[in-house]
């Protein structure tokens, strides 16, 4: 019987190490090494622990007891400085709704000439470039900040509220619509660029058939968040639900913040449903 011979260890047959898989999994050991630095960072630089958490537990129960129950009455008092919530809930969450949807529809109108000026596949690079960095910057403004620079400037009202909800939804709805304006296909493009079209043509039948349904999502999304952010900018003296939360905080009636508060969720909440129903149907 001829002798076998002996067989190659299983290490010699596999494939040489990779490099770039090493050099990837040192890319991702150094990002968790300093996302775990940036938190132990913001831990200790914001004082947050389970024993800052304990002794600030009693102070956020007494304020909840403070709020309950919600102030129900419909009767005023002369010894109220502000008539009761379920009176002003009705004009407030009208208010709140106007501002949001006109600011919205400013916002967006903008947006969309801004983001077809920003896309890439639309415009050379010495025009899309600047819009995408205008665009940026507007949307490094914080729209609480807005409010008040248009509350100084124009003073208190509904006013302030539109305009600081057109800007800031300028600067994020047109940075999504060009992003969605450069997913399109080409070819329709290229075909009537063949034909002698012109620009506006091109954009109206090759880009915005492909694009209308999420350009329209994207704007009811917005509108959600523009609802949200309204009924807060009262801190700031824009009319709406949330002045008269902050009217209602000033003058210690917590009941009464408490109404409003509840009428902002329930607002918030219908708004909500319905723009998530429309969004369904439009995909």
């Amino acid at each position: 019987m001829e002798p076998t011979e002996p067989k190659p260890f299983l290490s010699a047959l596999a494939p040489p190490p990779d490099p770039s898989r090493a050099r990837r999994r040192a890319t991702w050991t150094v990002l968790a090494a300093l996302t775990l630095a940036a938190l132990v960072w913001s831990i200790l630089g914001t004082d947050t622990s389970l024993a800052s958490l304990n002794r600030v537990l009693p102070n956020v129960g007494d304020f909840l007891h403070r709020l309950w129950p919600p102030d129900l009455t419909w009767d005023t008092s002369d010894a109220r400085p502000f008539s009761p919530p379920l009176r002003l809930a009705a004009a407030a969450v009208a208010t709140t709704l106007q501002i949001s949807l006109l600011g919205t529809a400013l916002g967006a109108a903008g947006a969309l000439l801004f983001g077809l000026l920003a896309s890439e596949n639309l415009t050379p690079h010495w025009l899309h470039h600047p819009v995408k960095v205008f665009l940026a910057l507007v949307r490094s403004l914080p729209i609480m900040l807005l409010a008040l620079l248009f509350v100084v400037a124009i003073g208190l009202g509904p006013m302030p509220g539109v305009l600081a909800v057109a800007v800031h939804s300028l600067g994020m709805l047109g940075k999504l619509y060009a992003e969605e304006f450069e997913t399109a296909d080409a070819g329709v493009w290229e075909a009537l660029d063949s034909a002698g079209a012109e620009w506006l043509p091109k954009v109206r039948f090759a880009i915005w058939p492909q694009t209308a349904r999420q350009i329209c999502s994207l704007t009811l999304f917005r509108f959600e968040m523009n609802l949200r952010e309204s009924a807060v900018l009262g801190l700031v003296g824009v009319a709406g639900l949330g002045l008269w939360i902050e009217n209602y905080r000033r003058a210690f009636d917590y009941h009464s913040v408490a109404t409003m508060v509840l009428v902002t969720m329930l607002v918030v909440l219908v708004v909500d449903q319905a723009a998530f129903h429309a969004r369904r149907r439009l995909k």
